[in-house]
């Protein structure tokens, strides 16, 4: 089943007819204190009626919309929130489908999603991103797709399955679920004025969609003024307040991600807090997830809970992770926030700064409660060939996972990859390594890291040495 909704224009005469009462609403939720991300303000003791699965009145007093079947919710003087947005993100990060995805943030809250599928593209290619297109689109909340950008990331310096070309972002942007163009990786190349890069940045402006930015630089001189002239909207890849002030400067949204290994709100989130910016143009995002973060910490409700420990104003966190999403995507006339129209989208929590996610409804039906998932979140069937994508070529031995040396070296400088915890950039280490029998051994700190070619059977394994 399609968890579909008609569109605004076409229940606008029945929302008119509930606004005015003339109708019964579907829905309406009494006794609440709602957030209104639109002006800044909780109303206190405001109620909503929805119909169609849209806002269709905010007020004072919803009575005259209820009707003998309008299903009633006490909020018992709990905020009413808009479902959290999260603007970047990757859900393959999760090693899930969609729909399992889709099962796993729901009771956390979040009832939208601006995902770049560009981890399948790598191995897929256009018919895997469609692939997961199609079954976003099947989900009971909004799910929507950026084209990815980059497949390969890095030409010339890696393998992939497939590759991307103008041609398929151009073919994309033309699907129901797309709406924009996933984070343009290769900012090297869109900085020297890599003809591709630029042809896909123009096909997706052409359509009148967002292009996802990734700046992944420390560097704010040229080469990311030269990057952010070719078009990228908005940008997650800062660490420090300076990164954010630079976007925000420059006309990008800064999004300030917190995902399972990236913790990058706290350094950032200061250009407003202490800056003074107009967080309008912030916005909250995940962009990696893995599974048991979603289990054990939760989404998008633990990135807002994390801005506001950090110092941000519980409603500004929430307009970060709600109407400014939205905003960005072109879509505030759609989600993101309680008002006529809009989808009706809304989280009851008893505190606005811990946020327990008591009660969660999408589009006018409830899917969560008390942290249990209330609805069906449907699987597309996926064809066979998707599930047999490692090809190796041929069986790997031991011998494949050794460094080799001369043993008279006895030690061997190695270069290694630095991890810096809870950051995306890494730093170029050596360490001294014993060699023992003709063979580096990670001690200490270092540990070995293999990459094995699985996309076209070529046979190839790359080792090297990782620390942190």
């Amino acid at each position: 089943m399609i968890h579909s909704l008609e569109s605004w224009a076409k229940s606008g005469a029945r929302l008119v007819a509930v606004a005015a009462g003339r109708e019964p609403a579907d829905l309406v939720i009494r006794r609440g204190n709602v957030v209104n991300v639109q002006s800044r303000e909780v109303l206190g003791g405001w109620e909503v009626a929805v119909a169609d699965g849209r806002f269709a009145y905010l007020g004072r007093d919803a009575s005259h919309t209820v009707g003998d079947d309008t299903r009633i919710v006490d909020a018992g003087g709990r905020y009413l929130i808009p479902g959290l947005c999260d603007g970047h993100m990757h859900i393959e990060s999760g090693m899930l489908t969609p729909a399992e995805f889709a099962a796993a943030v729901i009771p956390h809250g979040t009832t939208t999603m601006f995902h770049d599928p560009h981890e399948i593209a790598n191995v897929l290619g256009l018919r895997g991103v469609r692939l997961m297109h199609d079954e976003a689109l099947l989900q009971p909340i909004n799910v929507f797709t950026q084209m990815p950008s980059c497949a390969p990331a890095a030409p010339g310096l890696e393998t992939t399955g497939c590759d991307i070309t103008a041609d398929d972002v151009t073919e994309a942007m033309g699907w129901p679920g797309i709406v924009g163009l996933g984070e343009m990786m290769n900012f090297p190349g869109v900085a020297a004025g890599d003809p591709k890069m630029l042809a896909e940045i123009a096909a997706t402006q052409l359509a009148g969609r967002t292009v996802g930015g990734h700046y992944a630089s420390p560097d704010l001189g040229m080469p990311f003024h030269a990057y952010v002239a070719a078009g990228p909207a908005d940008d997650h890849e800062g660490t420090v307040e300076p990164d954010a002030i630079a976007r925000v400067r420059q006309g990008m949204r800064a999004m300030l991600r917190l995902g399972s290994a990236w913790h990058d709100v706290e350094r950032q989130i200061t250009a407003v807090t202490e800056h003074g910016l107009d967080p309008r143009n912030f916005i909250l995002c995940t962009d990696d997830c893995h599974s048991g973060t979603l289990v054990n910490d939760g989404h998008m409700n633990r990135v807002v809970r994390h801005a506001i420990e950090c110092g941000a104003d519980p409603l500004v966190a929430l307009q970060m992770a709600t109407v400014n999403t939205a905003t960005h995507f072109g879509l505030e006339r759609e989600l993101g926030s309680i008002a006529p129209g809009r989808r009706a989208d809304v989280i009851l929590t008893s505190d606005l700064e811990a946020l327990p996610i008591e009660h969660v409804i999408a589009r006018g039906v409830t899917v969560a409660e008390a942290g249990e998932l209330k609805v069906e979140c449907p699987h597309l069937d996926w064809p066979a060939e998707t599930r047999a994508t490692v090809h190796l070529g041929r069986a790997l031995a031991v011998e494949d996972f050794e460094v080799k040396a001369p043993q008279a070296k006895g030690v061997v400088v190695a270069k290694v990859i630095g991890v810096v915890e809870n950051q995306a950039p890494t730093e170029a280490l050596t360490a001294r390594l014993p060699v023992i029998e003709g063979v580096v051994e990670a001690r200490d700190d270092v540990a070995q890291v293999a990459l094995v070619e699985r996309h076209r059977a070529t046979g190839r394994v790359v080792n090297g040495f990782v620390s942190g």
